[in-house]
């Protein structure tokens, strides 16, 4: 299975907590969710590892994840 990898800053609780409650169900489908420590401005990476078939917006549409 081909995967893709997709990267967004987040600087917003409830962003984070958005990533975190889909944690299982990216899991689930074979992708990964990676949360790095956040930097002392606040910003907080989030690298999303998906099967190629599935995009960011299929599980938490509306924040800025980029293709890397």
């Amino acid at each position: 299975m081909r995967m893709r990898t997709y990267e967004a800053a987040l600087t917003r609780k409830e962003n984070l907590a958005q990533v975190k409650a889909a944690i299982r169900l990216i899991e689930h489908i074979g992708g990964t969710v990676r949360i790095a420590a956040p930097t002392a401005t606040g910003m907080t990476l989030v690298i999303l590892t998906l099967p190629e078939t599935y995009q960011p917006d299929d599980f938490l549409p509306g924040l800025p994840f980029y293709l890397v």
